[in-house]
């Protein structure tokens, strides 16, 4: 599985995102997911199985990846990521 954190340019918030999610990630013990950064013109070249962003950068995205994205209001509050991004690991994960 593949997660990426999407921020304007690619190594502001999305980076310090990145961080938190892979500090979840690891300590539930999901080693088999990946997780990388981009910046918002580049996430059509950037495949993945869930996208995280802002809700600014949101209205932005292209239509067809808005169904796999994630709007976090806070890319350092671990417990909002967590509340957020398990459930759809988890959904994605039951197909």
């Amino acid at each position: 599985m593949k997660i990426i954190a999407v921020c304007g340019l690619g190594v502001g918030s999305s980076v310090i995102a990145k961080m938190n999610i892979e500090s979840i990630l690891a300590e539930e013990g999901r080693d088999d997911i990946d997780v990388d950064t981009v910046d918002l013109g580049s996430v059509r070249s950037a495949p993945a199985d869930i996208y995280v962003t802002t809700n600014e950068l949101y209205d932005e995205f292209p239509e067809d990846l808005k169904i796999q994205t994630i709007v976090l209001t806070n890319f350092v509050d671990k417990n909002h990521i967590k509340e957020n991004i398990d459930p759809k690991i988890d959904e994605i994960q039951k197909k």
